[in-house]
């Protein structure tokens, strides 16, 4: 039995299966979604990506497509904006008066760092460690605006990444953000992370379900090690617990 996934293949042949086997429509991510709108901003970027924790990339959409038609997308608008106003045009991500302070502090954050030209111009790796420093924008959030906008070579991992890389044995079953960012990173590559990561939604949202995934259709049925290991622990390979 295959302990990982690297042991029948290389993240090139796993990427290029599953660039063949699954689609991915920008219109369904929350950040491809605010990345291709006009005029293409970093800041606007964040604030899509802070709408999108933990909630479904259509409520998160619909929340930003609000934001942008009531109050703004700027620093200089979301700074000056009543809160009120903020958490009811941001209100179908959920989470309204949390999210709509952080957009606030992101926003006086940009400001005091003298404009968004400082999310494009700052080395990569000191603005992941400043904005981290804000309360309520994670490692996630960050990791997914340098992977896309800035093209810093990082790997995002959301909870479909997470799972898919403990599946394929990349890495342990307790394995932290940090741990598993580096090793999808070495697997797939740094030209590749930013595609891979969107790949990996596709696949965690398809077939590798956290319940029931759909293990004998996936694309990649044949290389993961997830299925024989699930079943040489005596767990049902569709319903592991």
């Amino acid at each position: 039995m295959a302990r990982s996934i690297r042991d029948r293949a290389d993240g090139k042949t796993v990427y290029d299966i599953l660039s063949r086997s699954l689609k991915v429509r920008w219109e369904d991510y929350t950040a491809l979604v605010a990345y291709a709108d006009r005029p293409r901003s970093p800041f606007s970027l964040l604030v899509a990506l802070v709408l999108s924790q933990n909630t479904s990339d259509i409520n998160s959409i619909r929340a930003y497509r609000r934001l942008k038609e009531r109050v703004g997308l700027d620093p200089e608008s979301i700074a000056s904006a009543d809160t009120r106003a903020i958490e009811e045009a941001i209100r179908p991500a959920g989470l309204a008066s949390r999210r709509a302070e952080t957009l606030k502090r992101l926003a006086r954050f940009v400001i005091d760092a003298g404009g968004e030209d400082f999310l494009s111009r700052e080395d990569p790796f000191k603005l992941r460690e400043t904005l981290l420093k804000i309360k309520g924008v994670g490692f996630k959030t960050v990791d997914v605006f340098l992977s896309l906008y800035r093209r810093a070579p990082v790997f995002a991992v959301d909870t479909h990444a997470a799972r898919i890389a403990k599946r394929w044995g990349l890495v342990g079953g307790k394995a932290g953000y940090r741990e598993i960012s580096d090793a999808l990173l070495r697997f797939f590559g740094a030209d590749a992370s930013d595609s891979a990561h969107r790949l990996l939604i596709a696949l965690g949202r398809t077939y590798c379900r956290a319940r029931n995934p759909r293990c004998s259709d996936c694309p990649l049925r044949d290389l993961c090690p997830y299925p024989e290991k699930a079943t040489d622990t005596g767990k049902s390979r569709e319903n592991p617990k």
